[in-house]
């Protein structure tokens, strides 16, 4: 089932933006820090950036010294990404990552791609995509929300769902879950972006599209909150510590 991914980012962008950078946000307090570790210093690198939302990583990329391509399906985070962008060597388009890329093979050094592919149905495709634009040797780190998270989504049809309350979490079964958007408090958002559907990826799901497209996994993190975020917010320290929210995957693209 295609998720209409691009009218619900243009409904709740604005609102999503401030949630995540936040002073007491998920994304900054626990991914961030990971991901600022493991990419290092690109200067001279070429790096394309799946689902860039409004380019707080694709900033970081160029201000480390790449060369930066965005891509993403939300004409509203494109345009928060542009206005950000001056002066630095990044340029964003509105593009669909559950299709093809538009880039010739062997291009990019570092794809990278942060809580985006919980968007895309089937992973392979999408991996062997990333495959094929990486150059021999280049890396890709994909930042997604845990299994563990996405699995305490409800279903999507959980009114017809027997058993337990769907927010127990259901790890197996129906990948098509739905949420309703955490970020209602931070901007007006319209009613097309008040529910986010998604599909919900176990662990092996993700390693194994990694591998089917030629790539090997170097790294499986699990990233917890440090203790300074307890002080920030202490409920959203204990949700983190009980629940994973991130799973980052660092792959290598190998020789076939």
């Amino acid at each position: 089932m295609p998720l209409d991914v691009r009218n619900i980012w243009n409904a709740c962008g604005e609102a999503f933006d401030r949630y995540t950078t936040a002073d007491d946000s998920f994304s900054d307090n626990i991914e961030r820090p990971v991901i600022e570790t493991l990419i290092g210093n690109l200067t001279g690198k070429r790096v394309l950036d799946l689902g860039c939302g409004s380019g707080p990583y694709s900033l970081l990329f160029a201000e480390r010294g790449a060369s930066v391509v965005g891509l993403d399906l939300s004409e509203t985070m494109i345009s928060l990404a542009q206005e950000r962008s001056r002066g630095l060597d990044a340029v964003f388009r509105v593009s669909d990552i559950r299709k093809p890329l538009p880039f010739e093979d062997d291009g990019f050094d570092l794809v990278f791609s942060a809580t985006a592919l919980h968007y895309v149905d089937c992973l392979i495709p999408t991996m062997t995509e990333v495959a094929r634009v990486l150059k021999l040797g280049g890396v890709f780190i994909a930042s997604v929300l845990h299994p563990m998270s996405t699995a305490q989504f409800p279903l999507a049809d959980s009114e017809n769902v027997e058993g337990p309350d769907p927010w127990e979490g259901w790890y197996f079964g129906s990948h098509l879950r739905c949420i309703e958007t955490p970020w209602l408090g931070f901007g007006d958002v319209s009613k097309e972006g008040r529910r986010i559907f998604c599909h919900h990826h176990t662990i092996s799901d993700y390693v194994s599209s990694l591998t089917s497209a030629g790539m090997t996994v170097t790294q499986i993190l699990e990233p917890s909150p440090s203790a300074d975020f307890a002080v920030k917010n202490p409920a959203r320290y204990d949700e983190a510590m009980r629940i994973p929210i991130y799973l980052i995957l660092v792959a290598l693209l190998r020789k076939i």
